[in-house]
């Protein structure tokens, strides 16, 4: 039995967190259970559910009584911007989960941060600029590819096909692939979109000398982050999530 929102963590309606928490909740839930029912989870992957949310229910159970007792928001130590953004819930991580990679060191979101939105990405036919959460909406899992530059030249694609076809025969064809290419990139041979403005290299903190894979689970976050991507570490992470002997 698994329990989300009021049922799990019931507390005062201070900074109106309840609804936050209990659709984030589902977000969590909601594409574990489906993969589950569809006989592609992982044995640990549900699980995942209770150690990821738990905290955080705990968390916001805390700060609200605190709140309500203690004056309300303001009485918060830390600073306005801060305070607006963990009210928002958009402070939520992951990091250390079991059903994600290791973190790591380095710049950008790591796996377990929430993926970033960012404009002004490009389709090979349609100029008009799109927006990240656009591309990734109702897509599942996706493997993010970044890159090539062109100086790579056709060499330099094939491992991001290596990646491709690993991504999928680990997840049994459940993991989605596109590219993301700077303007003067290389198409590589899966969907793509090109970094017109250099918005979504900002936002992840990327370089086309440095070509990145990037795991974005169903519910916006980060599962995995492989600068110079491994296709071992690539299985390993999925197989966290995915049953591979289907």
């Amino acid at each position: 039995m698994f329990v989300a929102g009021d049922a799990a963590h019931i507390h005062p309606p201070t900074g109106a967190q309840g609804m936050n928490t209990g659709i984030q909740d589902a977000c969590n839930l909601a594409w574990k259970l489906a993969l589950a029912l569809t006989g592609g989870a992982s044995r640990g992957l549900l699980a995942s559910y209770d150690t990821e949310r738990r905290p955080v229910g705990e968390e916001v159970v805390g700060r609200t009584v605190r709140h309500a007792t203690e004056g309300g928001v303001q009485t918060d130590p830390d600073d306005p911007a801060t305070v607006m953004l963990r009210e928002a819930q958009l402070l939520v991580g992951y990091r250390g989960s079991p059903v994600v990679d290791t973190p790591g060191d380095g710049p950008g979101p790591r796996p377990g941060d929430r993926a970033p939105d960012c404009g002004g990405l490009t389709g090979p036919i349609a100029a008009y600029p799109m927006r990240l959460c656009d591309i990734l909406r109702e897509r599942g899992t996706v493997l993010l590819l970044y890159g090539p530059p062109a100086s790579y030249g056709t060499a330099g694609v094939a491992p991001y096909e290596e990646l491709a076809e690993e991504a999928r025969r680990k997840s049994g064809g459940r993991v989605e692939v596109c590219a993301v290419c700077p303007a003067d990139g290389l198409p590589v041979p899966v969907p793509g979109y090109t970094d017109r403005d250099g918005e979504f290299a900002a936002r992840y903190a990327l370089t086309a000398e440095e070509p990145t894979a990037l795991v974005v689970r169903p519910d916006g976050y980060l599962g995995a982050r492989l600068e110079q991507p491994d296709i071992a570490r690539l299985g390993r992470h999925l197989a966290a999530v995915f049953d591979t002997d289907r």
